[in-house]
C-alpha cells in the first residue's frame, strides 16, 4: 500500500509542473496586462516598464517560471497585484473553506438524492416509478447550471420569496448553490447506481442466496448493495474533486465568496499570482482526491488490493 502511495505522489509531480506552467503561460498570453488594468489605458510608458519591473513581468517567461516555482518550493505563492498587501496563500486560505464547505453540501445533497433513486429504480425496472426517475435523472444532466441557478432564483427567491440569494451570510443562503451545484453530480450517481445495481442483480450468488431461505431485503442489503457501491465510490471521488475545485458558474450566479468566484475576478483582472494560486490548487486537490479514492476503493474490495500487492511479488 506504500508502495502504491509514493508511487502515485511521485507519478502527480509531473502532471502538476505541467498544469501549472499551462496556466502561467495562457496567463500571459493574454492580450491585456496587469499594468494598464492597474495604471489604466493613459499611463505612460515609463510608468507602465516601471511597473512592469517591480512585478518582475519585464524578465523572460521560463525565468519568471523558475522564480515562481523556487517561491512555492519555500512555501510562497507570491502577492496579489491587485488586492495589493495580501498574499496569495492568505487569500486562498481564506476563500476555500467557503468552496469546501459548498462541495460537501453539495455533495451531500447529491449521495441523500442520487442514490436512493437510482436503487428504487433498479428495483422496479421498467416500472412506471423507473421511467419516471430517469426522466427526472435526464432532466437534471440536461440542464446547465447557469440555466438551473437563474430558474431556482426566479422561481424560489423571486416568485415565491421563500430563499435569498447572492451571499454567503447565513444557511439559508446556501440552499439554492448547494441544489444548482449538487443537481448533476446526484443525476450522475443515480444512473451509474441503477446501472450497478442491475448488473449486480443478475449475479448467479444472489440467486443462490434467495435459493438459501434469505429474505429478498436481506439479500439486497447485504449482497447487493455492498458490490454495487464500488463503480459509485469511483463517480463520487471524481465528483467530490470536480466540487472541490469550486463552480466557477455557481459560485459566480450566487456571488458565493470561494475559490471559483475568486477565479473569475483573478482572470479578468489579470491577477497572475492568484490565477497561479488556484490553478496550484486545484491540480492538488484532484492529485490528492483521486489519491483518497483508490486507497478507499482497495480498502473496500479486497480484489483490487490483492491484485496491487501482487504487482510487488
Amino acid at each position: 500500500m506504500l508502495q502504491m502511495v509514493v508511487r502515485r505522489l511521485l507519478q502527480a509531480v509531473p502532471t502538476v509542473l505541467i498544469i501549472v506552467f499551462i496556466v502561467f503561460a495562457a496567463a500571459r498570453l493574454s492580450p491585456s496586462s496587469p499594468v494598464l488594468i492597474i495604471l489604466g489605458q493613459h499611463a505612460s510608458p515609463q510608468m507602465q516598464h516601471a511597473l512592469a519591473h517591480s512585478l518582475g513581468l519585464d524578465k523572460p517567461l521560463l525565468v519568471q517560471f523558475w522564480l515562481y516555482l523556487k517561491g512555492v518550493m519555500h512555501g510562497d505563492l507570491g502577492q496579489s497585484y491587485i488586492q495589493r498587501g495580501q498574499s496569495v496563500a492568505g487569500i486562498l486560505a481564506q476563500q476555500f473553506p467557503v468552496t469546501a464547505q459548498l462541495a460537501l453540501q453539495a455533495m451531500l445533497f447529491a449521495v441523500l438524492l442520487g442514490i436512493p433513486l437510482g436503487i428504487f429504480a433498479a428495483l422496479f425496472q421498467n416500472s412506471l416509478l423507473d421511467r419516471t426517475v430517469m426522466a427526472f435523472v435526464v432532466a437534471l444532466t440536461s440542464v446547465p447550471s447557469f440555466v438551473l441557478g437563474p430558474a431556482l432564483i426566479l422561481l424560489l427567491a423571486v416568485k415565491m420569496h421563500l430563499l435569498p440569494v447572492e451571499g454567503w451570510d447565513s444557511p439559508a443562503y446556501t440552499i439554492l448553490p448547494t441544489v444548482t451545484l449538487g443537481a448533476r453530480t446526484a443525476a450522475s450517481l443515480a444512473r451509474f447506481q441503477r446501472a450497478s445495481l442491475l448488473e449486480v442483480l443478475g449475479q448467479e450468488y444472489l440467486r443462490t442466496a434467495r435459493a438459501k431461505g434469505f429474505s429478498w431485503g436481506r439479500v439486497i442489503y447485504k449482497h447487493a448493495l455492498k458490490n454495487a457501491g464500488m463503480p459509485v465510490l469511483t463517480v463520487l471521488g471524481l465528483n467530490l474533486g470536480n466540487l472541490l475545485t469550486g463552480s466557477f458558474v455557481v459560485e459566480t450566479i450566487f456571488h458565493v465568496p470561494g475559490i471559483g468566484y475568486q477565479s473569475i475576478q483573478s482572470i479578468t483582472n489579470r491577477d497572475y499570482p492568484v490565477i497561479q494560486g488556484v490553478a496550484l490548487l486545484v491540480a492538488l486537490i484532484f492529485v490528492t482526491v483521486n489519491l483518497i479514492t483508490d486507497l478507499l476503493y482497495r480498502a473496500a474490495d479486497p480484489r483490487v488490493r490483492d491484485l496491487e500487492l501482487a504487482k510487488y511479488e
